[in-house]
């Protein structure tokens, strides 16, 4: 399988050069001994150079390009040209238009060369392929070592049945023991010497925090709704009715009763409560440990949830998702769309006034103990989460660590409260320090001046430039670590939720995936990776991709919602059969299609009136209750409307002037 994966690559390779060459053409003899010096390395290196030591050396030019100054890395394909020229061999002609011999940053910089050298540099990081066993063991370990060296969570966050004055031990992140032993030097773990102003900084996050869980608005979990994620659950590794539940322990019953959010009504609570739950259901489960293939230098570890804490988690995700998009909170925070990320990264990049910041494990760095401080005023909110925590989970990855861990974090990936629970304590975070290092006011006032200033998505944080130095030594008070690779508070470069911006520009490069097969998805995805080279204008390369599709797409406009290969210009008239629909009276055209079947496995119980309820269909569409089996894509002629594939060509008619059938 690498073996074509390398083959298709230096096709591509091949394709990109010829696009620089359209491009750059006073450079097209220097793209020809630039690919000839990768096909030489990649001969001794194989598919790894592609796949990891190019995207490393991308790396190096992002901090490049974000201090203004070209450094040696040692790193292949960075050999400098000589003692006078700073810039490696590699792509030399590209390097030369955004650096000065000497390395500096051009004054002229050509914002077009750095888009061509990212795209050379990036091309192949996201090509699916399982990562070695050695690394999978060595992401298992980190995840390991980061959770053990996080402070033990208080003895609230383990008691079976608490009540709403146990978390009373939470009054503010200032009165806390743990920050201020940090800061006063006494901890073992301090980092000395630590800024003067970060216990203003620690009252300073009292306030938003008390400000933030005030707007929320109290929690009652009978406000909001429930529902499964579409994850796997911890109890099993395949298709099962998730509407049946296998167990609901003390804890979670203290917070949500089962015959008030496990049934549809009492009557079915009443009937099941006759059946037992499996053995030890009184014990409360474990997560699952899964490592997801991502990229070749390593997988994503995510944690499957028991079915009743993803239940429960759903419901308090529900809370958060409609208290954010209805407050002042939402303009700081959009749960479901990046774009204000991006927006702003664009305009960090063109005056240099923002900057960005990623986390290394920002997730799994999240503690009880923050949490507990965070919404101190929200005491229901908090026993509901302490209700739905997995506390252990079990690993079968890697033999060397412990099969089951006793976890100190929060709550991991794959839990449906870590992703707004850690971006609503970032954005606190993020507004405390900025808040502190412009030396505003601690009122209402302050939230309305900073909109458009200080953005999160999950572990993606902007803010203003001056903040870095409070914001970075707060976040590794509160046990959480920079990515510095990830991160930039230079003039012109700048990262955030899947755009990369310099000068204002996006120089996003396009991945490309894997060789286009015969299946359905294969084929898909290699449609929408040949649209978005097409889209960044790469047009060889896009035509290269387009050519290994075996099925003939048509050409449809932009903007058309239709699936084809996209076009800026007037697509050619597309030779595909046409009719007129009499009883839609429409122009229609038989093309190929993606279609999704997914079978349900009915069930035999009462479950299925609770799962009716609970994703509440349409009722004029057909619906059946039962669990779904994995979604299977296949690729039909489907007739579509004409004007759909593109609103500038005609369809084509016969001598006498009657459309095609």
């Amino acid at each position: 399988m690498s073996r074509r994966h390398v083959e298709e690559l230096v096709n591509v390779y091949q394709h990109l050069f010829e696009d620089a060459s359209m491009t750059f053409p006073e450079l097209a003899g220097e793209f020809e001994k630039d690919f000839s010096r990768l096909l030489r390395l990649l001969r001794e290196r194989g598919l790894q150079l592609i796949t990891v030591d190019l995207p490393n050396v991308g790396k190096v030019l992002d901090t490049c390009l974000d201090i203004g100054q070209y450094i040696r890395s040692g790193l292949p394909l960075t050999k400098r040209v000589s003692n006078r020229v700073a810039v490696p061999k590699f792509l030399r002609g590209l390097y030369l238009l955004v650096f000065h011999e000497d390395g500096r940053l051009r004054d002229d910089c050509n914002v077009e060369a750095v888009l061509f050298l990212r795209q050379f540099l990036y091309v192949g990081k996201k090509v699916k392929l399982d990562c070695s066993t050695h690394k999978t063991l060595a992401t298992v370990r980190e995840f390991v070592s980061v959770d053990q060296s996080l402070p033990e969570p208080e003895e609230v966050w383990d008691e079976e049945c608490p009540t709403e004055s146990d978390f009373d031990i939470y009054s503010g992140f200032s009165h806390s023991r743990l920050y201020n032993s940090r800061i006063d030097g006494s901890c073992g773990n301090s980092k000395l010497p630590w800024s003067p102003q970060l216990s203003t900084v620690l009252a300073a996050l009292d306030f938003v925090s008390g400000a933030v869980a005030s707007t929320l608005g109290g929690y009652c979990y009978r406000d909001y709704g429930f529902r499964h994620g579409p994850g796997a659950i911890a109890e099993t590794t395949g298709p099962t009715n998730k509407y049946c539940w296998r167990s609901w322990s003390n804890r979670l019953e203290n917070a949500f009763p089962i015959a008030d959010c496990g049934y549809h009504n009492y009557a079915s609570w009443a009937s099941n409560a006759m059946i037992d739950f499996e053995e030890d259901s009184d014990e409360e489960p474990k997560s699952r440990l899964i490592a997801v293939p991502k990229t070749q230098k390593g997988p994503r570890l995510i944690a499957a949830e028991p079915s009743a804490h993803q239940w429960c988690q759903q419901n308090i995700w529900h809370y958060f998702c409609t208290r954010v998009q209805n407050t002042w909170i939402g303009d700081y925070i959009r749960f479901r769309d990046q774009s204000l990320n991006q927006e702003l990264c664009k305009l960090g990049s063109r005056d240099g006034g923002l900057i960005t910041v990623d986390l290394s494990a920002a997730s799994d760095r999240v503690t009880p103990h923050f949490v507990g401080q965070l919404f101190r005023s929200n005491r229901p909110l908090l026993l509901a989460l302490q209700a739905c925590r997995t506390r252990r989970m079990e690993q079968q990855i890697d033999y060397n660590s412990p099969s089951e861990l006793q976890l100190r974090k929060f709550s991991t990936m794959g839990s449906s409260v870590t992703f707004p629970v850690q971006s609503i304590g970032f954005l606190c975070i993020s507004l405390a320090a900025t808040i502190v290092s412009q030396g505003l006011p601690l009122n209402a006032r302050t939230f309305d001046r900073l909109r458009g200033s200080v953005a999160v998505f999950g572990d993606d944080i902007i803010v203003p430039k001056v903040s870095r130095a409070l914001l970075y030594e707060i976040l590794e008070l509160l046990d959480f670590r920079v990515n510095t690779d990830k991160s930039f508070m230079g003039d012109y470069f700048r990262e955030s939720c899947g755009v990369d911006s310099f000068m204002g520009v996006d120089v996003t490069p396009t991945y490309w995936k894997s060789p286009c097969s015969r299946g359905p998805e294969s084929i898909a995805s290699t449609v929408e990776v040949r649209n978005n080279f097409h889209n960044k204008f790469f047009l060889s390369t896009a035509a290269y991709i387009a050519s290994t599709i075996p099925w003939e797409f048509p050409m449809v406009p932009m903007d058309s919602g239709a699936v084809g290969l996209k076009s800026f210009a007037t697509p050619p008239p597309s030779v595909v059969k046409t009719r007129w629909n009499e009883e839609l009276q429409r122009m229609e055209a038989c093309v190929p299609v993606f279609t999704t079947r997914q079978r349900k496995t009915p069930t035999n119980d009462d479950s299925a009136i609770l799962q009716y309820f609970t994703e509440k269909p349409d009722p004029y569409q057909q619906w059946e209750s039962g669990f779904s089996q994995r979604p299977k894509t296949s690729i039909r002629l489907r007739w579509v409307p004409f004007q759909d594939l593109s609103l500038l060509t005609e369809p084509v008619k016969d001598e006498c002037g009657a459309c095609r059938d």
